[in-house]
């Protein structure tokens, strides 16, 4: 691939890919009579991501099948016979890496379409170019943590929460509360996930649940989500303070009743 091809994929629009097409093309891969070509490019648009396992599948079963190994940054170029008379229908296609998401662009002598699979061709006929660009875009990973309060009858103040992942502490904290949750947008490139925790401030006002925030195993793209349970504390002075005018009253009542029969006794 040369150079100036390089950059008309980068920066091709929908409207420029027909372009980008006989731009990208080698003279020697150039669409034979009786073939038609597919030429695959992959776009990063991360730092770093594995090589795509890209397959091109022909006719309505699949028939004629062919498959490379593409880097980010490079492309390959399929060619297959097509008969003069049997328009084919081919996708190029490839499964995308963990916690990324490809997204297909494609232009050429056959009809185009963009499916959640690849990039579909149709009316495949001899001589046609054909062109797919894989775009390789990063899913974001997320956890979000929810609070759950039991016996409190007020808002309650909030609570401060802390991650820890892979044995990592997040300096970064939340605040959360009920109707109020909070989280974090995670870096996870690790196939097999990571496991964090969430632990959240010590009070006497209440006793704490993290069970169901802790052992959290994250795999890329993935909306993680939890929830901490506070269970309120109610304390013999706020019982006093809810209870305390009515014991007084009936103390000087009975004290009262007492006056009264030593008085007239």
């Amino acid at each position: 691939m040369t150079a100036a091809s390089r950059i008309c994929f980068r920066k091709a629009g929908v409207l420029l890919l027909a372009a980008c097409v006989l731009l990208a093309i080698p003279v020697g891969s150039q669409a034979r009579d009786g073939a038609a070509t597919f030429t695959v490019d992959v776009v990063l648009d991360e730092v770093s991501a594995s090589p795509l396992e890209v397959t091109l599948s022909c006719g309505e079963e699949a028939q004629l099948n062919e498959s490379a190994t593409v880097r980010p940054g490079e492309s390959t170029t399929f060619s297959i016979p097509v008969g003069e008379d049997r328009p084919l229908t081919c996708m190029v296609g490839a499964s995308s890496p963990p916690g990324r998401v490809l997204r297909f662009l494609g232009d050429g002598g056959s009809r185009f379409e963009a499916s959640e699979s690849g990039c579909v061709f149709t009316g495949v006929e001899p001589g046609h170019a054909n062109f797919c660009q894989m775009r390789v875009e990063g899913r974001g990973t997320s956890l979000t943590v929810y609070k759950k309060w039991i016996g409190a009858e007020r808002r309650e103040k909030d609570v401060q929460i802390r991650l820890t992942c892979g044995g990592t502490a997040n300096p970064e904290p939340r605040v959360i509360n009920a109707n109020v949750p909070g989280g974090w947008k995670l870096d996870v490139s690790d196939p097999d996930g990571v496991l964090c925790e969430v632990h959240e401030e010590k009070r006497d006002d209440f006793v704490s649940d993290e069970s169901d925030c802790q052992h959290l195993l994250i795999l890329p793209g993935a909306r993680e989500e939890c929830t901490m349970v506070n269970t309120k504390v109610v304390k013999l002075i706020q019982m006093l303070n809810r209870y305390g005018l009515v014991a007084m009253i009936l103390v000087f009542l009975a004290a009262g009743l007492v006056a009264v029969r030593k008085n007239f006794g």
